[in-house]
């Protein structure tokens, strides 16, 4: 297994932010930076070294995408929930697991190319679900970010949507049917701007190019501070009750069979299941916070009579 297995790829820069103002703390930042991610690449070789793969998960080392979003996954400290995930998940399986870090629109493009085998935080469409299994392991749910200084002059998604006013959204994201079909009816009327991730889209708010942005707690709590959200921005719930954001966990329908992806399926069904996976979410949040994240719902093949 190489050394730099675990350190992930970005296909571009991503610089931190915001960034550290002082250059004995940035230098102090990074050496804590790469001591973390020595620690990481070491627990992995020992991974590695101990467990062998399993043909029931796989049959070959994986190319597993990860992306910028919040707590899930940060390029400035290459560190996140999701990132503790995958180490979890080769501990279990003796997979290996070779993480790169790819825009939306690359993962899905990879994907039906058959050069990814893996992403996280994935919502499931039939699109995307023709060429995937995708293995629900996270909810969430978006709200919606405005400005405070045109916070009234809107009240609600019909009012968001005839208000004139601009909205960020990230290139090829989904989110709960209202939102998108908001997204929808505002990009017929050229009131959208897309970003390439959740930190653009967060800084498009800042800058005052858009107005307004869809974003889920565990994204916007890592990127704006209490004292932005507090006199900056207003925070409005507007989806239905019974809509969230499900993420799940992307398999390639090229890399995977129906059997090892049923096991995966149930291997995040066991982590949910003995705590592992709310582990995953302590070093960013409250064990409240963390439980409330962990997908408890009906599972990708259950209901059937695969073996598990």
């Amino acid at each position: 297994m190489h050394k730099t297995m675990f350190r992930a790829t970005p296909t571009t820069p991503n610089a931190p932010w915001p960034r550290p103002r002082n250059t004995a703390l940035t230098m102090l930042t990074r050496f804590a930076i790469r001591t973390s991610l020595a620690l990481i690449v070491s627990s992995l070789l020992s991974i590695a070294n101990a467990t062998p793969p399993d043909p029931l998960y796989c049959s070959r080392p994986l190319r597993v995408a990860l992306f910028e979003f919040g707590i899930l996954y940060r390029s400035a400290t290459q560190d996140g929930a999701d990132g503790r995930l995958m180490t979890l998940l080769q501990k279990r399986t003796g997979c290996q697991l070779n993480i790169v870090v790819l825009p939306r629109t690359r993962v899905w493009a990879e994907m039906k190319a058959g050069t990814l085998d893996m992403a996280t935080a994935v919502i499931a469409t039939p699109e995307r679900e023709s060429y995937s299994y995708i293995l629900p392991y996270l909810q969430t749910r978006n709200v919606v970010l405005m400005q405070k200084k045109v916070a009234g002059r809107a009240d609600s998604l019909e009012t968001l949507a005839q208000s004139g006013l601009r909205m960020g959204a990230v290139r090829s994201f989904h989110h709960e049917p209202s939102y998108d079909a908001l997204l929808n009816t505002l990009r017929e009327r050229k009131l959208v701007l897309e970003s390439v991730d959740v930190q653009e889209n967060l800084r498009f708010l800042q800058r005052g190019m858009v107005d307004a942005v869809l974003s889920q707690p565990v994204v916007y709590r890592a990127y704006l501070s209490d004292a932005q959200l507090r006199n900056d921005i207003v925070i409005r719930d507007w989806a239905p009750p019974h809509e969230a954001s499900v993420g799940g966990l992307m398999l390639s329908r090229t890399a995977f069979t129906e059997a090892q992806a049923r096991r995966w399926d149930k291997l995040l069904e066991t982590l949910q299941k003995d705590g592992s996976q709310i582990k995953t979410f302590l070093p960013y949040m409250s064990a409240t916070e963390a439980r409330e994240l962990v997908y408890t719902g009906p599972r990708t093949f259950s209901g059937d009579s695969a073996p598990h």
